[in-house]
């Protein structure tokens, strides 16, 4: 796996698309489950939904999300926050919705709020296409590692 990080967002577009990006809270947990559970690459675990509640109620973590037709089809989160940076995880769309961008606004808004914090965004990822647009979004690769299971 690649492992990136993103220090600025100077590679980040002047202007963005005015599509709603929501900061999750405990209520949007189920919906945010939902999505999840329809990403064939995302497996779940009974601890999955568990994990995504303490983060968000310890301030360990938070999602973003966009929502159509009252339905969550976007979604990215960050994992082990500490003051100097975050973890991305869990970066996805619905099928229906892909391609056309909703994922990389939710990175932007992030990386825009993690900058203005001061800290640094760091992720791993396996998928080349995924790399493509984390790296157009200013994550740079600094290391590859080898995760076991």
């Amino acid at each position: 796996m690649y492992f990136c990080e993103c220090k600025d967002d100077t590679a980040l577009p002047k202007t963005m698309l005015h599509t709603a990006i929501t900061l999750a809270t405990i209520d949007d947990v189920e919906q945010i489950m939902k999505l999840r559970s329809n990403i064939e690459e995302f497996p779940q675990t009974g601890q999955s939904e568990k994990i995504l509640r303490q983060s968000l109620e310890a301030n360990t973590g938070r999602t973003y999300y966009i929502e159509k037709k009252g339905e969550i089809i976007s979604s990215a989160s960050t994992s082990a926050e500490n003051s100097l940076s975050a973890m991305v995880v869990g970066v996805c769309t619905h099928s229906n919705y892909r391609v056309k961008g909703y994922a990389s606004l939710i990175l932007q808004k992030m990386i825009q709020d993690f900058i203005k914090e001061g800290r640094t965004l760091c992720l791993f990822y396996n998928n080349p296409a995924a790399g493509w647009i984390y790296k157009r979004l200013g994550f740079k690769d600094i290391g590859m590692w080898t995760m076991y299971r």
